[in-house]
């Protein structure tokens, strides 16, 4: 059997009207390497830094990676020579050979600097590379026109059945191309507008959920203003409670600044009660003294004792 090097349809002849009209399945061979750029040395390490400094642009969720993607090769100015998926394959690339070179099989021995762009890759795995490149957003590429961007279908080596078996008998991979305008000198084939179209439905698939996580995130901003602003209610009523307690502790302040003022007052006066306890102590043992001696006294010390004893009654009556 007969490489399938080039099937094509039976001429058809043009209506009329000159338009265009759907052709029978038009098959040609398309290799690997078909539209694919290869990075150049001054775009590879820029290719690197924004992947890993936009790696918040990687979420997970569908069609996340390929629109990553597309902002990434839009920023360098890619978006007309390669595609998303031909960006993300060149990143599991150099992924890989990381790996291989990081963490060799039992008995290699490769030394990672053989390879020029390992400490490039090694930093940008371990987070090194973070913030050195500008940080990007998928709006300017939701907001593109499509038609800027090179399809970012994976490439297929069985579009058609009826070649499957052939394939794998003679190991081309010629591609089927299901192309309406193709006979009559038309670039656009119906592959690339079946892809633009899904490539367009899955933006705005994206765009409605971008648009209704804004929304949700604008209902959860209300519910936090609103408690933002029974907190501040209640943060103005403490502030009135602690301007109260303050009061209190002043005027508690003033009171214990007058019991402080008493008590030392006091303490004055029982200063001066215990000296003159004291001075009557004294006089009462000399007093005693001098009728234990039986000395005689002057008219003089008479009276004095005799005051003195009546000052000392008194005194008495006063301490009592």
């Amino acid at each position: 059997m007969e490489d399938h090097a080039l099937y094509s349809a039976p001429p058809t002849p043009l209506p009329a009207d000159s338009s265009p009209s759907p052709s029978p399945v038009s098959v040609r061979p398309m290799s690997n390497t078909e539209s694919t750029y290869k990075l150049s040395e001054a775009d590879l390490p820029t290719f690197v830094k924004l992947r890993a400094s936009n790696r918040a642009l990687f979420t997970g969720r569908r069609n996340s990676s390929k629109l990553a993607w597309r902002t990434i090769l839009k920023e360098m100015g890619l978006q007309g020579k390669m595609s998303a998926w031909q960006a993300m394959k060149k990143w599991d690339n150099l992924k890989n050979r990381y790996k291989e070179l990081k963490n060799p099989p039992p008995g290699v021995t490769v030394p990672p600097e053989s390879w020029r762009w390992f400490k490039l890759m090694d930093d940008a795995m371990e987070g090194r590379l973070e913030g050195s490149a500008k940080v990007l957003s998928i709006t300017s590429v939701l907001t593109s026109n499509d038609d800027e961007f090179l399809p970012s279908k994976r490439p297929s080596s069985k579009r058609h059945r009826g070649v499957e078996g052939d394939e794998e008998a003679t190991g081309s991979q010629p591609e089927l191309l299901l192309n309406a305008y193709d006979l009559w000198g038309s670039g656009v084939t119906g592959d690339v507008v079946q892809e633009m179209e899904s490539d367009r439905r899955d933006i705005e698939q994206e765009r409605a959920q971008l648009d209704s996580d804004r929304a949700l995130m604008e209902k959860e901003h209300e519910v936090l203003e609103r408690e933002r602003m029974v907190l501040e209610r209640e943060r103005a009523g403490l502030q009135r409670e602690l301007a109260a307690l303050d009061r209190d502790r002043a005027a508690l302040e003033r009171e214990r600044a007058s019991v402080e003022r008493d008590r030392a007052q006091l303490d004055w006066k029982m200063a001066q009660l215990e000296k003159e306890r004291a001075k009557l102590e004294r006089e009462k043992i000399d007093i005693h003294r001098d009728r234990t001696n039986g000395g005689t006294s002057t008219p003089e010390e008479i009276k004095e004792v005799e005051l003195d004893a009546e000052q000392l009654e008194r005194r008495q009556r006063f301490l009592v």
